[in-house]
C-alpha cells in the first residue's frame, strides 16, 4: 500500500481542513474506509477532502465530527471554506496570493494585514462600524488564517513599504501597537521578510491615495489588490499594474532601506519603554 500523500495545510483552507480531519481520524484509529462507512460516503470522497482536492459540504463535516465524537473543531473551518467570512468582492484575491511567490504592498496609514498581531488586527476591525463583537472575531480569524503562506517550506517573498507614520498612529492601546512593532522587528529577521519605512523627510505623496498589494510570480506581476474606503477591488489589466508598478517603483526610490528601516522601528519601540 503507497503512503499517504504529505499534506499541505498552508496551501489554503481545503487543504488546512484537509489536514485536520486526517489528524482527528489518525487520533479515532480509524481508516478512511471506516470514516465512509460511518458517514454514509465514499472512501474515495474522503481521500479527495483530505487531500484537499474537494471541498467538503457542511452535511460531510457536520458528520465527522459526530462519527469522530468532536465537538466543533473541523466546523470552525467552515467559513474559511465556504467564503462566508469574506465579502464578495474580496473572494478573487486568496487564491492569487497563494499563487504569488512575491508579495509587495505599500501602506499610508496601517500595517498590512499580511503581518499584523492578531490583536492589532482586532482593534483594526473594532474600529469599523456596525461590526459585532462576531463579525469582528471571523474577520480577525481570516485575516490570520491568511498569513499561513508564510509558513510554507518556501514562503513568497514578502516587501512591505510603510509610511512613518505607521510608528506613531495608536492602534488600540499603546500596547497594541508596541506588540505589533515588535513583530515587525522579529519578522525582519527572516529572509522572506522585508520592510522599507518611507520617513516624512521624504515629502513622498505617492504614497497617500491608498495601499495596494502586488502579487507576482517568476518576477511577473500577475494581479494587484487595492483598497478603498468602500471596498477593495482586483486589478489585473496590463495597463493598470503598469501604473501601479510605477508608482510603487517612486515610493520605494523614496523609502530608507531596510536595515535603517528596523533601526527606525527598534528605536520607536525603546521610546516606550
Amino acid at each position: 500500500m503507497p503512503a499517504p500523500k504529505e499534506l499541505d495545510p498552508t496551501a489554503g483552507p481545503t487543504a488546512r481542513f484537509g489536514a485536520e480531519l486526517r489528524k482527528y481520524r489518525y487520533s479515532a484509529k480509524l481508516t478512511q474506509a471506516q470514516l465512509a462507512e460511518r458517514i454514509g460516503y465514499s472512501k474515495s470522497r474522503i481521500g479527495n477532502v483530505e487531500r484537499g482536492d474537494e471541498n467538503p459540504t457542511r452535511e460531510l463535516i457536520e458528520l465527522c465530527e459526530k462519527a469522530l465524537g468532536l465537538d466543533g473543531a473541523l466546523l470552525t473551518h467552515w467559513p474559511a471554506i465556504s467564503g462566508h467570512r469574506m465579502p464578495d468582492w474580496f473572494r478573487q484575491w486568496p487564491p492569487i496570493e497563494r499563487k504569488a511567490d512575491q508579495l509587495i504592498t505599500w501602506a499610508p496609514l496601517i500595517v498590512p494585514g499580511l503581518v499584523q498581531t492578531e490583536e492589532y488586527a482586532r482593534a483594526i476591525f473594532e474600529g469599523e462600524p456596525h461590526k459585532s463583537p462576531q463579525q469582528v472575531e471571523e474577520l480577525v480569524n481570516a485575516r490570520i488564517e491568511r498569513q499561513a503562506i508564510f509558513d510554507r517550506p518556501t514562503p513568497p517573498q514578502f516587501l512591505a513599504v510603510m509610511d512613518e507614520g505607521i510608528l506613531y498612529r495608536p492602534v488600540g492601546d499603546d500596547s497594541v501597537t508596541r506588540h505589533q512593532l515588535e513583530h515587525l522587528i522579529n519578522l525582519a529577521e527572516n529572509k522572506w521578510f522585508t520592510v522599507q519605512l518611507l520617513p516624512y523627510a521624504a515629502r513622498c505623496t505617492a504614497v497617500l491615495v491608498g495601499s495596494a498589494l502586488l502579487a507576482q510570480e517568476n518576477g511577473v506581476p500577475i494581479a494587484a489588490y487595492v483598497e478603498s474606503a468602500v471596498h477593495g477591488r482586483v486589478v489585473d489589466s496590463p495597463g493598470d499594474i503598469k501604473r501601479l508598478v510605477d508608482r510603487l517603483e517612486l515610493i520605494r526610490s523614496a523609502a530608507l532601506p531596510a536595515y535603517l528601516s528596523v533601526q527606525r522601528i527598534k528605536e520607536r519601540v525603546a521610546a516606550w519603554s
